[in-house]
């Protein structure tokens, strides 16, 4: 376990392997735990970074630090404590919006950017993530209803499957609900539209086919025209956790991401597709 002191607190993170630096942020009542079969895939070739948003994990609940700005700017103190001066970005829904917004406000300094489920607009979405703005919700905040509501969609069944969840939800007891509130209410009234023009890092946007809490469509967004740094893969099969519904397709799309110049296309190759169906029949 790793810390680092900022301003407001201490801010968690975990870190493994050696090479090109890699930042995984999470999203909304996730934690880094959930990065951690991504960052052991990539281990063997970047050094990767994960950490707690304030209010999240095991990070400092400063009891106002939980606006997307402020997670913004913790992600920015963050490089600059541990001397990092750019490092590629991954991002998973909240934490995606995070990233965007760095690739934005300082792109000298992110080379990379990976978008997995984020959302660019708060009619994108779904009702299940809405109903986080009722005071109501908070009594179920944390709970293994709220959570499995959220991941109920993967397929895993194994021993460290089931004790991952089960790390997962104990991460969840311990966030701060005015985190969950104010991040979800930002999110809400959040349009970046017109702001993708301006984006001109070299991304990748990842997105399940059957997302449930963020509508797929919204990838059209990242057309030629629009953002011509940008590609995107829809994962297909997958729903809001394509990382964890599919860790193998999906870390081998990073890597290969990773690893490419801006221009080169990535793809889920057929190789790919044919073991997965092997798999399915086993």
């Amino acid at each position: 376990m790793s810390a680092i002191l900022l301003d407001a607190g201490i801010v968690h993170y975990e870190v493994f392997g050696r090479g090109k630096p890699i930042l995984l942020l999470h999203g909304w009542l996730g934690s880094w735990r959930y990065w951690m079969p991504t960052m052991e895939s990539l281990s063997d070739m970047f050094r990767t970074y994960a950490l707690d948003f304030w209010g999240f994990g095991d990070t400092d609940q400063p009891g106002d630090r939980y606006s997307i700005d402020d997670y913004v700017r913790q992600l920015g103190d963050f490089l600059d404590g541990l001397g990092i001066s750019s490092i590629s970005l991954v991002g998973h829904a909240l934490g995606g919006v995070v990233a965007l917004r760095a690739a934005l406000d300082f792109p000298q300094r992110v080379d990379k950017l990976v978008l997995v489920d984020t959302p660019i607009h708060g009619d994108s979405l779904a009702a299940s993530v809405k109903l986080a703005r009722n005071p109501f919700s908070r009594l179920v905040v944390g709970s293994r209803t709220m959570v499995g509501l959220w991941m109920r969609s993967l397929k895993k069944s194994s021993a460290d499957w089931a004790q991952m969840y089960d790390e997962i939800v104990e991460d969840t007891t311990r966030l701060d609900e005015n985190a969950v509130q104010e991040s979800v209410e930002n999110m809400l009234t959040l349009d970046m539209r017109p702001d993708l023009q301006k984006l001109y890092t070299h991304t990748l946007v990842i997105h399940g086919e059957k997302d449930e809490f963020v509508n797929p469509d919204q990838t059209q967004l990242f057309n030629g025209e629009t953002v011509a740094t940008a590609q995107v893969v829809i994962l297909q099969g997958c729903r809001h956790f394509p990382f964890l519904d599919e860790p193998s397709k999906f870390n081998r799309l990073l890597k290969d991401f990773l690893g490419s110049e801006i221009g080169t296309e990535v793809a889920v190759k057929e190789e790919w597709k044919r073991r997965y169906k092997e798999t399915e029949f086993l």
